[in-house]
């Protein structure tokens, strides 16, 4: 298993946390603080857990739960009928689309499709519209920013999945910058 470390560089006494948003594609995965001088590490994995859930009347009904490790799938959410009563079932189907969950509801209400990455904290939850459906990237790209005492330092990006991001003090504007390795 693969793990993006994120490291706090920053040394002064007045230096509090720093707060760590790290995304995958759109997705945004980790939200950490971690302390001066301190690392923390998220694991990246390929595989998947994903449940459906929605409703039907007064009723919440939950879908069966798939286990993955496509990057490229198609997630459909449907309710069904069998034997005379409805049942509610998520399908794997074959990706359509490149580095993409592609989540299908077919159902008349909305249904929320839950996603998680196991040994991880990974957890991305989308809510689908009836009859419609909604991309989910999992592109090996990784982008992260940090927030240190108020101040939010720039973006930077990178595919490595065992990327270091770090927070440094940038003493040409009293500023914070985040440096990938």
């Amino acid at each position: 298993m693969s793990t993006i470390v994120l490291a706090n560089a920053t040394t002064r006494s007045d230096d509090t946390s720093a707060e760590f948003r790290l995304f995958q594609g759109n997705n945004q995965i980790a939200r950490i603080g971690v302390h001066p001088g301190a690392k923390a590490g998220v694991p990246t994995t390929a595989s998947y857990t994903a449940r459906a859930t929605t409703s039907m009347g007064d009723f919440t009904l939950t879908s069966n739960t798939l286990t993955f490790s496509d990057n490229s799938t198609n997630l459909l959410a449907q309710v069904v009928t069998e034997n005379g009563y409805y049942d509610f079932q998520l399908t794997q189907m074959s990706g359509t689309q490149p580095s993409t969950i592609l989540c299908e509801n077919t159902w008349r209400e909305p249904v929320q499709f839950t996603l998680a990455q196991p040994g991880t904290p990974v957890q991305i939850v989308t809510v689908v519209d009836e009859h419609n459906n909604t991309p989910i990237s999992t592109a090996q790209q990784w982008q992260c920013y940090a927030i240190v005492n108020g101040i939010t330092t720039g973006t930077v990006s990178t595919t490595n999945p065992n990327a270091t991001f770090t927070v440094v003090a940038d003493n040409n504007d009293l500023g914070f910058m985040i440096v990938v390795s």
